[in-house]
């Protein structure tokens, strides 16, 4: 008899110490979980400005490609005045084509509007895309001739 008394009670208490124990750990982790939350979760205005100084940086870096490129155009047309007929023949459809292509880039960028994050990521990058397309061509274009 004293043998089953023992043998519940030992039972009994390690059921308590048990049972204390995963009701500690899981307050824990849900406390641990709930502080998480709080703090991997950005200020609305801290992204929002994180993203809008970004969105000037890109802007004015490549307004400044444009008007490099603007400037590489002209002094390419200028280096065409000098040259013969059969030469100006040949680079006046290209030249037109790069003007157009970085007046479209040009449009581009005033044209973009704020359409979120995900929107910005896909325009930077297919503006990005475009853009060395567009300065490739035009290296090609002048290396050719010199």
């Amino acid at each position: 008899m004293r043998n089953k008394i023992l043998t519940i009670a030992v039972i009994g208490f390690t059921a308590a110490v048990i049972y204390t124990g995963c009701q500690n750990a899981g307050e824990k982790r849900l406390q641990d979980a709930q502080e998480g939350v709080g703090q991997t979760k950005p200020d609305t205005q801290t992204v929002q400005s994180s993203y809008s100084d970004d969105w000037q940086k890109f802007k004015s870096e490549s307004e400044q490609k444009i008007d490099n490129n603007e400037a590489s155009i002209a002094a390419f047309k200028e280096k065409m005045k000098r040259s013969g007929t059969k030469i100006k023949a040949k680079y006046n459809e290209e030249i037109a084509n790069l003007e157009e292509a970085n007046r479209g880039m040009k449009k581009k960028l005033i044209e973009y509007k704020n359409d979120g994050k995900t929107a910005w990521l896909e325009f930077k990058t297919g503006f990005n895309n475009d853009m060395d397309k567009l300065d490739k061509s035009l290296k090609d274009l002048t290396s050719d001739n010199d």
